[in-house]
């Protein structure tokens, strides 16, 4: 049972960590604005 639960709650932070990258690399993409450094 114990196993079960560790799996599930696992799974579900690594949806959530995977949640949060993408949701932060779109916003940091479509921002608008291209900062100097990567216009070089």
């Amino acid at each position: 049972m114990m196993k079960k639960v560790a799996y599930a709650s696992a799974s579900m932070l690594s949806l959530f960590a995977a949640f949060v990258v993408s949701t932060a690399s779109f916003l940091y993409i479509y921002q608008g604005e291209t900062p100097e450094e990567l216009l070089k």
